[in-house]
């Protein structure tokens, strides 16, 4: 599963503790996920972008259905 950023996604990396959080979260590239794991993942990575309230809104609506 291909995880890292999209070119037109900007990540907000503004603070060392982002960074560290981004570097972390590439590491599950080299394993195996379940597609509930890999969801997860995504959105744990869409909490680093501009916009994360869309993101945030989605994956609440889905958990609601």
């Amino acid at each position: 599963m291909k995880f890292s950023p999209k070119p037109k996604t900007f990540y907000r990396l503004d603070k060392e503790q982002d960074k560290a959080i981004f570097e972390k979260l590439s590491k599950f590239k080299e394993q195996k996920l379940t597609k509930k794991d890999e969801e997860i993942i995504k959105f744990l990575y869409s909490q680093l972008e501009d916009d994360w309230r869309t993101s945030l809104e989605k994956f609440i609506d889905k958990l609601l259905k």
